[in-house]
């Protein structure tokens, strides 16, 4: 008997950690039909058994075609940002809570058994900025559906996602941008005294534990925290980045730190480790093929790689 052919959507699949999400699906079988929904064309190239389909989670009647016969949906779609969102909150509420919603409810019309839905872990508190109140309130609907409905909804806390092709802006995000910096000799800015902590894991390790669990942890009554559980402060991945520079380069990187101060919706010395007790329990035989060092390297070597006109448009954006 050949394989059963699956539909699976990925909202927000253009984007960087869906879009590797939608790789690893297309690269697991080409049976596996792929349907990126998302209001962006994606800008990278499309595997035979992947196609674009336009899109907007606000839209319930556009959901609902595009779910029809889906056997799973990702939902990667969102509005990111810190302190970008703040100015915004009512546009992020429509999006990353209504959208969220309606993406449930469309499961539910067209009989979509598995559903993925990632959130965030709290740093200080649940109020801190736009971002996290939409996902929490986004993730309480999820577990309410899944008691209601006995929908199968996997839910991940991801920690700090980085990894190639991680986008420069709009949003700032610390290891991209750093990486285009300390490449080009340009100051490095770290909020505060640097002394908060990450947990860095690669996109593509988060990409294979979503698939997996979307397909295994649909029922479990928690929420899976996902990390390396490798926590560092932003001063050592700094410093870190510097030295893969410098080894990509062969030369000194004469890049300046500065601190500055905390933008708005974070808090100083916020302490962030990955919790991996459930994951080490539900899924005792996973491990991650992507350490902190493998990772941030591949990021270095990738972001060198970018065009003149692409570093200057990152200049020009920040104001650097």
């Amino acid at each position: 008997m050949g394989t059963k052919r699956k539909k699976i959507l990925v909202t927000g699949g253009s984007g960087f950690i869906g879009g590797f999400i939608v790789k690893a699906l297309a690269e697991e079988s080409e049976t596996n039909e792929v349907i990126i929904f998302d209001i962006a064309k994606p800008d990278f190239p499309l595997y035979r058994n992947v196609r674009y389909m336009f899109g907007d989670i606000r839209d319930r009647h556009l959901l609902n075609v595009a779910f029809s016969g889906a056997d799973e949906v990702y939902d990667c779609a969102g509005l990111l940002g810190t302190s970008e969102l703040i100015s915004t909150s009512s546009l992020a509420c429509e999006t990353n809570i209504t959208g969220a919603v309606n993406i449930l409810d469309a499961c539910l019309d067209q009989g979509v058994k598995k559903i993925f839905h990632p959130t965030k872990p709290m740093f200080s508190h649940d109020y801190e900025n736009t971002y996290t109140i939409t996902k929490f309130c986004a993730e309480k609907f999820c577990q309410m559906y899944k008691e209601q409905f006995d929908q199968s909804i996997a839910i991940l806390r991801w920690l700090n996602a980085t990894g190639p092709r991680q986008h420069l802006y709009p949003i700032r995000k610390a290891v991209p941008l750093m990486c285009v910096l300390a490449i080009n000799d340009l100051s490095l800015e770290i909020y505060g005294d640097g002394e908060q902590t990450v947990d860095i894991i690669d996109v593509r390790d988060i990409a294979g534990i979503s698939i997996r669990a979307c397909r295994e942890l649909g029922h479990f009554d928690g929420i899976v925290e996902v990390g390396l559980g490798n926590k560092m402060s932003v001063n050592k991945l700094c410093e870190m980045v510097v030295h893969f520079v410098e080894k990509k380069t062969g030369n000194k990187c004469n890049s300046e730190i500065k601190h500055i101060p905390m933008r708005p919706g974070e808090k100083k010395n916020t302490d962030i480790i990955a919790n991996l007790s459930n994951l080490k329990e539900l899924m005792p035989d996973f491990k991650f093929d992507y350490s902190v060092e493998e990772c941030l390297e591949e990021c270095v070597n990738y972001y060198s790689g970018l065009s003149k006109s692409e570093i200057r448009n990152v200049i020009q954006f920040y104001g650097i």
